[in-house]
């Protein structure tokens, strides 16, 4: 009886999983290391300031060092951030970034990455040319295909069980008929299949799709007025709202989540689908 008890413990100690306590917000990302694309603007710098106010090391990209280095000494009073130049749609010079990124803090890592980068299309359907649809897939599509690859690459040597977050769009379950939903799309199967493949190695991968947000893509600033009667919550989103949810899916507290997207639309492109 005595065996078989013994034997038991043994059996369920094997078993236990770490499960995290929910913490204080700001020890969410404590002692994390996060890479941000396009974290110059709008959502990504929304989430730059969320991760700072949660205890992570930041570093912002974008193809504006201007603007970057103006963000930084914005948001400097919130924590450490750095940044780096960094065009998504340059794959032959990612690895090397990605390194000169991981360089950057003491740390010499990278714990979470979100794909942010991203650009919207001007043109109608009948009006598209190649060289707009081609800048726009190559960013949002291509760019975080090759971006995740080479920090799931850095990653996976340094055994970092790792988040990346890629910010896709409630287009993605509309009807694409423009490259920037057809490139939301693509996101979004390929965060399920880089979640399968890259989980093996305690890496999680998910998506994070926003409705209509307040920012710069869709002509917004801060202070304008954001209501809109056409979304059924009655207003856009504003970036700091999509940061706060993105900081938890990145954090020990999103490691069961796999594979999925979390959209936050006001309604718009979910509930709105049948209109």
């Amino acid at each position: 009886m005595k065996n078989t008890d013994q034997q038991r413990d043994v059996n369920t100690e094997e078993k236990t999983v770490s499960v995290p306590d929910p913490i204080n917000i700001p020890d969410l990302l404590q002692g994390k290391v996060a890479l941000i694309t396009g974290g110059s603007s709008g959502i990504g710098f929304a989430m730059a300031e969320r991760f700072l106010r949660c205890g992570a090391k930041v570093i912002i990209t974008g193809r504006n060092e201007e603007k970057l280095r103006a963000c930084c000494e914005r948001a400097a009073g919130g924590g450490a951030i750095s940044y780096l130049v960094l065009d998504v749609r340059d794959v032959e010079t990612m690895p090397e970034k990605v390194q000169a990124a991981a360089a950057m803090f003491p740390e010499n890592r990278i714990d979470i990455l979100v794909n942010s980068a991203g650009v919207v299309n001007r043109s109608s359907f009948l009006n598209m040319t190649e060289q707009e649809y081609d800048c726009i897939m190559d960013t949002n599509a291509k760019g975080t295909y090759f971006m995740s690859q080479a920090v799931a690459k850095h990653m996976i040597k340094n055994k970092i069980k790792g988040h990346i977050l890629n910010v896709t769009s409630s287009s993605a379950l509309r009807p694409a008929w423009t490259p920037y939903q057809l490139s939301k799309w693509a996101v979004r199967g390929f965060t399920l299949g880089a979640a399968d493949k890259l989980v093996p190695y305690g890496i999680i991968v998910n998506a994070i799709a926003p409705g209509p947000t307040a920012t710069p893509m869709l002509g917004k600033h801060e202070g304008d007025d954001i209501t809109a009667p056409s979304i059924p919550a009655g207003r856009f989103a504003m970036p700091s709202e999509i940061a706060s949810l993105a900081a938890f899916m990145v954090s020990d507290m999103g490691n069961m989540i796999v594979g999925d997207t979390f959209y936050m639309t006001g309604g718009s492109g979910t509930i709105t689908l049948h209109r």
